[in-house]
Formats: structure tokens, C-alpha cells, sequence
């Protein structure tokens, strides 16, 4: 069934051996005939696959598209094919300001591109985009007036041109650089960790000058001056005000997705951002080490007698630990385990745990994390299930939560 006659401004362009038709579309347009990358795959599973994940991916870009006034999203990239498309140059004419081989080029480049409805179009790059479009404008159809930056390239629907689609699928998301972490962290205006994160750093005296801009979660040993890096600290503030799952339990909070994708009020970021600000001071007024390296800002990484707390495991394992203490209304109990200052390689627990004997390095084994976890629950009164795994490993250990 035609979907009617539609007329787009357009550029043309060549890379490679794509011809290509850069336009704009409609999000009502884009909602009408777009279907999605399951288009390239004739096994229903693998279109399931696809459908599946997508699906899973754009609840909170709805709620992006409807509640961001200064919403903006990438091209998307429109397989083609069936129909009868059409492109005609525009002539330009003379312009004094414009030399003749610039006009030549041009006309060779913009023109229109008509279709008749007939076509067959499926979003290759922006199946997430397009899924939360068509989406959204059901939720608010003011949103179907908006307009994407759009790329047409021609599709056939035979065995050589669905492997040539696949290829430029798979192409475009495989060497697609992805944003690291800690760049969403410097500049993502809708992530309220990563604001939260960023507005401690810059203006919580506690903090100030002691946080590392790593583009990892790693601390060197040889590093004498900070406590934590950026990373770490964003984990830290996402694993307290959200309902993200630790090691499977879940726990209370701000919706996770929305939270880390949807800006809130400035009211209730300053509210969180207390919190967070409440609890780092809880926390190194409770230990000794921590209190002392604020005083001193040095601390020496490579002592067994250095607390883990200045290392990323051991800072991971504080704010698992606290999360669920906080659940559990034991907050002063963990904190009273910390104060004990003995959460370190001499501790002859932990470092049959941790230690590598051999090479002297520190474990960082997702189990063994899990498993200190855990120990550190218990031995506050917090007795979480196990699955058969973790109690493997806690009866291969035969530690007793009391002795930490």
C-alpha cells in the first residue's frame, strides 16, 4: 500500500562506492515509512534479536524526545529500495560571489528527491532513534512536526545486496567510536550522576583536589595524592541514589535509566548532591586513614597496611557494602566496621583473599569482590541469599565474618 508521495530537499554525495542523499524528514514521515533493521535478516530469529534489543534501549529516549526542550539526535542512515525514486538536479543560477567550477559542483550536488510511496525503508544506523520516534509521537503527538537529519542509501533486496547492507550495518556500529565514561561524565547535561559528579569536584571543599581524571577506573600504586578517581566516584553516587542491582539484589531508588538519561529539577540534584556530600563526610569522619590521609593528602598505595579504601576494589566493595546497609538501616554498624581500620593486606583475611602471593599484586576477581561483600554484610547482621556459586566460594574460604 503506497504511503503516499513524498518530496525532500537533498544533497548528493559519493564516499567509497555509496552513492548517497543527505534530506530531512518528519518525525510523522519517519514514523510512517520506516520500518526497522530487521529488514536486513530473513531468519525470524535474528529478527527477533534485533527487535528485542531495541526495544529494551528506547524507553528513556521517549522520555527524552518528550520532555528535553533542547532535544537533538544524529542522523539517521535509511536503507532504500522498491518504488520509483526520483532525483532531479536544481540549477543555480550565476552568483557574482560564486566562480563557475563551484557552481558546476552545486548543481551536480543539491537537488530533490521524490518518492511515490512505493519504497521499502528501513533505518540502518538509528534503529534506536527511529523505534523512539515512532514511539514518542504516540505519547505526544505534538513531536510529529519535528524534523531529523536523514541519509538514503540504495538497498537491493537480493542475496549480494543484503550482504552489502549487513557489511555497512555492521561497519558503521563496529568502528562508531562510542563516548567513554569519563567524557560522559565531563559534559552529559542529562545524566544527573555525572552532574552531581562534576559539581563535587569542582565545589565540595572536601573533594577538591584529591579526585583523579582518569580515563579508567585504575589508581596507580605510585599515585601519593588522590584518594579516588572520576569513575569511581560517579559508581559511587549512581550505586547510592539509584535502584541499580547490587550483585543481583535489588534495592531502592531513583529509576536508574531515567536518572542517568532525563535531567531532573535543580532542586533535587542539589537535594542528592547532600546526600552524597553527607555521607563523604560520615565516612572519613568514621576512619582514621581517611581522616589522616585529608590531613597529610598522601598516602602510600603499596603498604599492606594501607587500607583498601584507597584502592578502586576496596572503594567498590565501600559503596556496595553501604548501599545495602543504608537499605537495611545498618549504616552505622558498617561505618563502625570501617572505623576498625584493619580493611587491608596485613589483615590476615583479606589478604588470603586479595594477595596474589606470588607476584604481590592485588586480586580483583569479580567472585572475590562478591565474596567480601558479603562477609562484610554478615558481619554486620546483614544476611543476604546466596546462589549456589557465592556459597561455594564462601565454603572454599571457611572464614568466619566475626574475625574481619
Amino acid at each position: 500500500m503506497s504511503k503516499g508521495k513524498l518530496v525532500l530537499p537533498t544533497l548528493r554525495a559519493k564516499m567509497g562506492d555509496w552513492i548517497y542523499y543527505v534530506s530531512i524528514m518528519t518525525f510523522e514521515e519517519i514514523s510512517k515509512r520506516l520500518s526497522m533493521t530487521d529488514e536486513i535478516h530473513k531468519s525470524k530469529g535474528l529478527k527477533t534479536l534485533i527487535q528485542r534489543e531495541v526495544k529494551e534501549r528506547t524507553k528513556g529516549i521517549v522520555e527524552y524526545l518528550k520532555s528535553q526542550e533542547q532535544r537533538f539526535f544524529n542522523t539517521i542512515i535509511i536503507g532504500l529500495y522498491g518504488g520509483n525514486p526520483q532525483y532531479q538536479e536544481i540549477t543555480i543560477d550565476k552568483f557574482k560571489s560564486i566562480e563557475e567550477k563551484d557552481l558546476d559542483y552545486l548543481n551536480k550536488t543539491i537537488g530533490i528527491l521524490t518518492l511515490d510511496g512505493n519504497e521499502k525503508l528501513f533505518s540502518i544506523d538509528g534503529q534506536h532513534r527511529t523505534r523512539a520516534i515512532k514511539d514518542s509521537i504516540k505519547e505526544k503527538p505534538s513531536l510529529a512536526t519535528e524534523e531529523n537529519t536523514i541519509i538514503l542509501v540504495a538497498h537491493k533486496n537480493d542475496s549480494e545486496g543484503l550482504v552489502r547492507t549487513r557489511r555497512l550495518f555492521s561497519t558503521l556500529n563496529r568502528y562508531a567510536k562510542p563516548v567513554s565514561k569519563s567524557e560522559i561524565i565531563a559534559i552529559d547535561e542529562e545524566d544527573n550522576c555525572a552532574i552531581i559528579t562534576r559539581n563535587l569536584v569542582e565545589d565540595f571543599e572536601l573533594l577538591k583536589d584529591i579526585i583523579l581524571f582518569n580515563q579508567n577506573r585504575s589508581i596507580s600504586n605510585k599515585n601519593k595524592d588522590a584518594f579516588t578517581n572520576i569513575i569511581v566516584l560517579y559508581d559511587f553516587i549512581a550505586a547510592i541514589l539509584t535502584d541499580q542491582k547490587i550483585f543481583g539484589h535489588n534495592v531502592k531508588g531513583e529509576n536508574y535509566l531515567l536518572f542517568t538519561h532525563r535531567r531532573t529539577t535543580e532542586e533535587i540534584i542539589k537535594e542528592k548532591q547532600k546526600i552524597i556530600e553527607n555521607l563523604f563526610v560520615e565516612i572519613f569522619d568514621s576512619v582514621p586513614s581517611l581522616n589522616k590521609f585529608l590531613e597529610k593528602q598522601n598516602v602510600n598505595r603499596e603498604a599492606k597496611t594501607t587500607s583498601l579504601l584507597f584502592r578502586p576494589i576496596g572503594q567498590n566493595i565501600l559503596y556496595q557494602t553501604l548501599k545495602l546497609a543504608l537499605e537495611y538501616e545498618k549504616k552505622k554498624e558498617l561505618l563502625d566496621y570501617f572505623a576498625k581500620d584493619n580493611f587491608n593486606l596485613q589483615n590476615i583475611i583479606w589478604k588470603k583473599v586479595f594477595l596474589d602471593e606470588e607476584t604481590g599484586r592485588i586480586k580483583t576477581d569479580k567472585e572475590l569482590q562478591k565474596y567480601a561483600f558479603y562477609l562484610i554484610l554478615k558481619s554486620i547482621g546483614i544476611n543476604l541469599t546466596l546462589t549456589k556459586k557465592d556459597q561455594e566460594v564462601f565454603d572454599n574460604f571457611k572464614n568466619d565474618s566475626s574475625e574481619i
